[in-house]
């Protein structure tokens, strides 16, 4: 079975192979020019500070707009690749027997159908956590210098960084499996793994992930400014998530929008951090920050690779049982 599931997905294990080597090729030096920045900027300096003080603010400011552009627009380009590669190689597993008509001879023979599709999935699946894995590591360590700044909650980070990657792969061919099976057409069926893989991983992203873990509320009486969207206001090193900042009064009571635009610009006009502190001081104005903190990163991604894991899992039973009780 090794050697025939070599046969037939050869050109897709070179595939990832070359796919690794393009990867290393685009965000290796992109990544020591972004390191080299980092230490020659004093991004590290001014974390180890807690990130206060007009000038860090200012250098890590620059410091993301010179960067951050280089890096987000890289892994764009890698964010589909979850459900491209395991659609692809999912949907090959049954739908190009059906096409071929091949299943006929493969299904005859003393190896019984579900034992050779139990044993090609896990094969498949394991060629699919090592490039996974390896891409990974690599945008991990790409990212680096940015996460440090910005946060690793952003969805560039997060999605490609973890854990996450190999279970977004996995729920991808999981879903190509069934739908190989399901259509008996490769081309459509990977059209269908990759439609499924967005429609589950975009609310999960946008909704459920906030609520893994129940979110820290905090208030803090600084304007120190995020330095982006994931940023703490106050924490040194890596930033929280933030999820929402509010102004609010001395009695906890938020601010409409028309009176936070109000304070916001009449802050804007200040020219220094110290300057802002006393504004909010004076008028006894707060910021209400609901957020995940940073340390939550890995916790978020185990619950995150095991749901989809999960998924995938669930969606494989059913196509090894469907195979199972189809009469040939």
């Amino acid at each position: 079975m090794m050697w025939l599931t070599w046969r037939q997905h050869r050109a897709q294990a070179c595939a990832g192979l070359i796919l690794i080597i393009l990867a290393a090729a685009i965000f290796l030096p992109y990544g020591q020019s972004i390191r080299d920045t980092y230490t020659h900027d004093g991004i590290g300096a001014c974390l180890q500070q807690g990130t206060g003080g007009d000038h860090c603010q200012s250098v890590m400011s620059a410091f993301l707009q010179q960067v951050n552009g280089i890096a987000n627009h890289l892994l764009t380009w890698f964010t589909p690749l979850p459900g491209l590669i395991g659609g692809i190689v999912g949907a090959s597993v049954l739908g190009r027997e059906y096409e071929h008509g091949t299943w006929r001879l493969a299904w005859t023979q003393a190896v019984p159908r579900t034992r050779w599709l139990t044993t090609r999935i896990l094969l498949l699946a394991a060629g699919i956590a090592v490039v996974t894995g390896s891409l990974s590591v690599m945008f991990g360590w790409f990212r680096s210098p940015v996460d440090q700044v910005s946060g690793r909650f952003s969805p560039g980070a997060f999605d490609l960084e973890g854990l996450t990657l190999t279970g977004y792969t996995l729920f991808a061919f999981a879903a190509g499996v069934l739908a190989g099976h399901l259509l008996r057409r490769t081309v459509p069926a990977i059209v269908a793994a990759f439609t499924a893989y967005m429609a589950v991983r975009i609310p999960v992203e946008f909704w459920l992930r906030p609520r893994y873990q129940t979110p820290v509320t905090r208030l803090a009486s600084t304007a120190n400014p995020t330095i982006g969207p994931m940023a703490a206001p106050t924490s040194p090193g890596p930033p929280d998530w933030i999820l929402s900042r509010d102004l609010v009064d001395h009695s906890g009571h938020t601010l409409s929008p028309t009176l936070q635009d109000q304070v916001s610009q009449q802050m804007g006009s200040l020219n220094s951090l110290a300057a802002r502190d006393a504004y909010l001081h004076g008028h006894g104005l707060q910021y209400r920050i609901l957020y995940q903190p940073a340390d939550r990163f890995w916790t978020f991604q185990t619950i995150e690779a095991a749901l989809f894991i999960g998924l995938a899992t669930a969606l494989l039973g059913i196509a090894i049982w469907r195979l199972h009780k189809r009469s040939t």
